[in-house]
């Protein structure tokens, strides 16, 4: 990243433009609600993949997005780094696809079209995978190959947070949890300026989530799910995946490794039922245990624990496990063990009478 000087910001001020970021998302969230509900832009419920049962404004992207650039903004102002235009730009590229589609639908190539430009957009502002750290001591230069290889990374993760936005609170509290985990590590690392965007990241979501948390009173929407799964690829790739210092693939993955999954298992759902892998369904981990008879709320708050969970693993692997092999041995683990966990809960399988094509 381009930011010159950020180096030398004091914690102290990281942290009160986080606390200034979440501030802003407190205030301009009940405006962005006042608005929707005038303009009728409401998520109206369908008594089928939808779990809310009354119409919820559904634009909480916009305030999240101001949330995010305000802090960046005033902390540019004083001189520690060079505002990131290309990061506005690519981010409000993804946010405005976002956006378009849900105030008037988008076709998933549509939807994939602008996120793919965002994502170039990004790309050509330097966020690129360079090299991979392997087991075994071993480190691959990718040249030319980066780029693809970022451009599927930043479009996957952006579609993941996505994925799992279908219940309240759940993707903006998963986000919240990976920024902060992801600001730690690149803190770690000495990549100041990707640890401060992430602080600023959580300020806003954790703002936003005073609205959020079931019962919500404004969901994300597409523009904010877009948004902030965007931002968490860019952070990740600025952050973490150009650490040396171990297996550089581990830390992202466990960071964000309930929506990895959860996208997983999505694609070989649909693979196996012969739907598009566009399509939405109710075989998402969430909706599993929701027909467990598990509450909304404890969904949520189960799915917090399992992300707080994979965050200290990867601070502790960061950390401590230097041995790359050991990194892979634990994530090969981890994985099986989220497999079984998944199978047991059907997820590769849709409900009987519900193999019917949605938007997404």
């Amino acid at each position: 990243m381009h930011l010159g000087g950020a180096g030398d910001i004091p914690l102290k001020q990281v942290l009160f433009f986080s606390f200034l970021s979440c501030i802003s998302a407190v205030v301009v969230v009940p405006f962005v609600i006042h608005f929707s509900e005038k303009k009728k832009w409401l998520d109206m419920p369908d008594g089928k993949r939808k779990v809310h049962v009354k119409p919820v404004p559904h634009l909480g992207g916009i305030a999240l997005f101001l949330a995010f650039f305000l802090a960046v903004f005033f902390l540019s102002l004083l001189g520690y780094f060079s505002f990131p235009f290309y990061l506005l730009a690519g981010g409000g590229v993804i946010f405005l696809t976002g956006l378009i589609d849900d105030l008037l639908f988008l076709p998933p190539w549509g939807k994939l079209i602008g996120q793919t430009l965002g994502a170039l957009i990004l790309i050509a502002g330097g966020v690129t995978i360079q090299f991979f750290t392997l087991p075994w001591d071993t480190m691959i230069y990718l040249g030319n190959w980066g780029y693809p290889l970022t451009l599927l990374w930043i479009v996957g993760i952006t579609n993941a947070l996505n994925l799992i936005d279908g219940m309240d609170g759940l993707s903006a509290g998963i986000g919240a949890i990976a920024s902060f985990t992801l600001g730690i590590i690149a803190w770690q690392e000495g990549r100041i300026e990707p640890a401060v965007l992430s602080f600023l990241l959580t300020g806003a979501t954790v703002g936003f989530l005073f609205y959020n948390f079931p019962p919500a009173k404004i969901f994300l929407g597409d523009s904010g799910a877009l948004f902030l799964g965007g931002m968490l690829a860019t952070i990740s790739v600025q952050g973490a995946v150009k650490s040396a210092a171990t297996f550089t693939l581990a830390i992202p993955i466990l960071i964000l490794g309930v929506p990895i999954l959860d996208t997983f298992f999505a694609i070989i759902r649909r693979s196996k039922n012969h739907l598009p892998v566009s399509s939405a369904d109710r075989g998402h981990l969430h909706h599993r245990l929701l027909e467990r008879g598990y509450s909304p709320r404890r969904v949520v708050v189960l799915f917090y624990i399992i992300s707080i969970f994979l965050g200290v693993i990867a601070i502790i692997v960061n950390t401590f496990v230097r041995n790359g092999t050991y990194s892979l041995l634990l994530l090969l683990l981890l994985f099986a063990l989220f497999w079984r966990w998944g199978k047991s809960l059907g997820v590769f399988d849709i409900p009987e009478g519900k193999k019917t094509v949605e938007k997404s």
